[in-house]
């Protein structure tokens, strides 16, 4: 994985309180990609979803040979180093160790209109068990952009090691919001994969739970797949309220290729899983500067989000 850029910079659009979301129609699509708007009629936000279909899917696996996950590039910029010095963050300051990886998490490749790129997702519990969340970002380019193409997801990706195989998108879902306004409040999005030789994702690799309205003060550890390195990376620290719908966490090293990376609580060394509390992305989509990112902050929105996507998966 090289170091790169692209995508689209999220507008600063406040988010919207958002009540029930249901889907309420079934888009099939066996041959190729069909996208669709659902709501639950007046005063809900709608959600957008895009299936994958069994052709596009056997494309995609077949298109990430190692080389090209090897040369493909982070979505997103994120230039290395502090933005400015940061006196009360100073002392807390801390850098990612690199490591070997876990199960859960893993890098994503996709394909848009820059070329073939990765961000960092990770496996979420869910009935179908078998859903990945990550940034919106990673997911649909923002306003005037489209849904990527080419999804794949390479849990535990670990020096070119592809150890629980590649994983191909069947569904794709993000917040309307986030398509039309860039809305950062909104820069999370789900990612449901096929299964792979009759297995459930989560069945091979776990899952994280998923929380909501935790707030900052918290402890998290984050793991993302950084620029520049073919390794992951991981840091523990203390969430800290950064804006409203936003949260923040100081540690060096989250570069490009780093959105969505999950912050989890409550991590356990024994089962490799934790409790999803966030991933980087929202302000800055995530960050201007690798030593402190940013996520939105998960409420309900995400919570129904994930029921959404897991209705569609």
């Amino acid at each position: 994985m090289r170091s790169g850029t692209g995508g689209v910079r999220a507008a600063g659009v406040r988010r919207g309180r958002v009540r029930a979301v249901a889907l309420t129609s079934a888009v099939t699509g066996c041959l190729g990609l069909v996208a669709a708007v659902v709501s639950a009629g007046p005063g809900a936000a709608p959600v957008s979803l895009q299936r994958v279909g069994a052709t596009e899917a056997a494309s995609s696996e077949s298109y990430w040979t190692p080389e090209r996950m090897r040369d493909a590039t982070p979505a997103d910029p994120r230039a290395p180093g502090r933005p400015a010095p940061d006196p009360a963050g100073r002392a807390a300051w801390r850098s990612a160790t690199v490591f070997h990886g876990v199960p859960s998490i893993g890098a994503l490749f996709f394909r848009n209109g820059n070329g073939d790129h990765y961000c960092t997702a990770s496996v979420i519990d869910s009935r179908k068990r078998n859903l990945l969340i990550t940034a919106a970002h990673c997911v649909h380019g923002g306003p005037g952009r489209g849904f990527v193409s080419r999804v794949a997801f390479v849990p535990g990706y670990d020096g070119g090691r592809r150890p629980y195989g590649v994983w191909t998108a069947r569904v794709l879902v993000v917040k309307r919001g986030w398509i039309r306004a860039g809305d950062p409040d909104l820069d999370f999005g789900f990612v449901a994969v096929d299964p792979l030789h009759g297995r459930r994702l989560a069945g091979v690799v776990g899952s994280n739970r998923l929380v909501v309205d935790r707030g900052p003060g918290h402890v998290v550890n984050v793991v993302g797949y950084p620029a520049g390195r073919d390794h992951p990376i991981y840091c523990r620290g203390t969430t800290k309220r950064q804006a409203r719908y936003q949260l923040r966490f100081d540690c060096g090293g989250f570069t490009g290729g780093t959105s969505g990376s999950p912050w989890l609580l409550s991590y356990s060394a024994r089962t490799r899983t934790g409790s999803t509390n966030g991933v980087i992305g929202g302000y800055q989509r995530g960050g201007r500067y690798s030593d402190i990112s940013y996520s939105p902050y998960f409420d309900q929105d995400v919570w129904r989000l994930r029921e959404d996507a897991d209705r569609a998966a």
